[in-house]
């Protein structure tokens, strides 16, 4: 019985896609203030080395 209701209540919530544009990477959606550039990653591990080298033993 609950699992009727399930069912049917994907149904009614399904999105019809006929051209097929749904799709996704697989990948998880993060926040853009979380997103960054190789580039960037890399300058900024770079800063944390540098900071960790300067630091006194």
């Amino acid at each position: 019985m609950l699992r009727d209701g399930i069912d049917r209540l994907r149904e009614w919530l399904a999105v019809e896609d006929p051209d097929g544009r749904i799709g996704g990477s697989g990948d998880s959606i993060g926040s853009p203030q979380r997103r960054r550039s190789p580039a960037a990653e890399r300058e900024r591990l770079e800063k944390i080395a540098e900071e960790r080298r300067n630091e006194d033993p």
